[in-house]
């Protein structure tokens, strides 16, 4: 009965450290993905982040970059003024690569009007099919991930160009929201 109390205990132990960070994430990040940021950049970050103060860099193309927000399992970096990436431990119900768990990133291009892409990679940063996760709208959109849930909600903006006074001006904002179930994004 020990014996069982104890391979328990290893087991539960186990398990718990299993659990990647965010923070580990962004430190075996290739920099490939991020060219801005180079691993000394991000680590920077992170040290930032701990200490309590503004998370800002200086980037690979001398302008400042700035983490935002880092969890444990949601991290938010402006790159510049018109892009930004949003990273996201998603748990998975059948292991990838050996890991219970999946990065979902999304990057998001422009100023007046965003735009997204969104990639999902296995915790050894092995990018994974995205049309296996989520089904996205056609149209041009913008992503945004969720925080505090694995939510994401997809935007879509237009407007119309040179109108010929502010009454004229027509802004389309469509959003759908989607919830991750432990293998796909689904629509709710």
């Amino acid at each position: 009965m020990k014996l069982f109390f104890i391979i328990i205990s290893l087991f539960l132990t186990c398990t718990a450290e299993a659990q990647v960070k965010m923070r580990d994430v962004i430190k075996q990040m290739p920099d490939s993905l991020v060219p801005y940021l180079k691993q000394n950049a991000r680590l920077d970050f992170i040290d930032f982040m701990d200490s309590g103060m503004k998370a800002e860099v200086s980037n690979e193309f001398g302008g400042k970059s700035q983490m935002t927000e880092l969890t444990d399992d949601y991290a938010s970096l402006t790159l510049n003024s018109a892009s930004q990436i949003q990273l996201r431990l998603l748990d998975v119900s059948e292991p990838v690569d050996d890991a219970r768990q999946i990065i979902c990133m999304v990057r998001t291009y422009g100023d007046d009007i965003r735009e997204s892409t969104i990639g999902f990679y296995s915790m050894k940063w092995r990018p994974l099919p995205q049309e296996e996760r989520i089904a996205l709208p056609s149209y041009m959109h913008h992503i945004v991930l969720s925080s505090n849930v694995p939510e994401l909600t997809v935007y879509r903006e237009t407007s119309m160009d040179a109108p010929a006074n502010e009454e004229q001006k027509e802004i389309d904002k469509t959003l759908i929201s989607f919830k991750w179930n432990g293998e796909v994004f689904k629509m709710y």
